[in-house]
């Protein structure tokens, strides 16, 4: 019995040996295996994060390359802007020195007229060539008359003029504020035609051609001095000269 005993226990210990070690190994599969399947979840997710950065890396640089060619554009066409621009700044530079150019000779030729010899000479005033007599024209008040002094003045304007035949003038007639009144058939405008066709009637007599002359009235519209005092009504009381008006600039005869 004893020996039936000790075999059956023989047969229990190698029973108990065979299947530890295939529980314990079992076990272990298990664990490495979920193991395994997290580590396949997590490379799952970083290859779709990779392909999602991977995606958003493209997409940005072909929207970068969509903004530099962008870019690229525009600074093209802001360089043709401005060379354009260049362009045109040189050709308006240019322009003003051949105007400057014309302006400085339509001074000499201007002082040259009324220079040498002359009871007439140019100076500058404000950027305007202006005419200075030595006997400067003067008028009553509401009169159109020529005094002696104003008709030597305007004779010797007669004599610079037939020295000078290309030269055309307008002469302009000014008027001060002073009213004339109602019903009597006279006010500044006409004032101011009268006086300057007494000029231009005079200058002919004395050699002018008439194709010279152009004449223009212009009231009390362009006063050179206050008309509140007698003396500055004095002064507004004159008729100018100006060359043909493509120069621009002005020749004055006197107060």
């Amino acid at each position: 019995m004893s020996m039936n005993f000790s075999l059956k226990m023989l047969a229990l210990f190698l029973v108990t040996a065979l299947v530890l070690p295939s529980c314990v190994s079992k076990k272990k599969f298990t664990q490495l295996q979920d193991e395994k399947n997290a580590l396949a979840s997590t490379l799952a997710e970083s290859q779709q994060k990779v392909k999602m950065l991977e995606d958003k890396v493209t997409s940005l640089e072909s929207e970068m390359e969509a903004e530099k060619a962008r870019l690229n554009g525009e600074i093209a066409g802001i360089r043709k802007d401005l060379d354009a621009a260049k362009a045109d700044l040189a050709s308006a530079k240019k322009n003003l020195e051949a105007k400057e150019a014309q302006i400085a000779q339509i001074k000499k030729d201007v002082k040259d007229a009324f220079g040498m010899g002359s009871d007439v000479a140019v100076t500058e005033q404000n950027g305007d060539m202006v005419v200075t007599l030595e006997n400067p024209v003067q008028y009553r008040s509401g009169s159109a008359r020529l005094n002696r002094q104003s008709r030597k003045a305007v004779e010797s304007l007669a004599t610079t003029l037939k020295n000078n035949p290309n030269m055309r003038v307008l002469i302009e007639g000014h008027a001060d504020s002073s009213k004339y009144p109602a019903g009597s058939g006279m006010d500044n405008w006409q004032l101011s035609v009268n006086r300057a066709m007494v000029v231009v009637k005079r200058l002919i007599r004395n050699g002018v051609k008439p194709e010279q002359l152009i004449v223009a009235g212009r009231g009390d519209t362009s006063p050179i001095a206050p008309n509140d005092t007698r003396d500055g009504k004095a002064q507004n009381r004159r008729t100018v000269a100006k060359p043909e008006p493509k120069t621009g600039k002005i020749l004055n005869i006197g107060n």
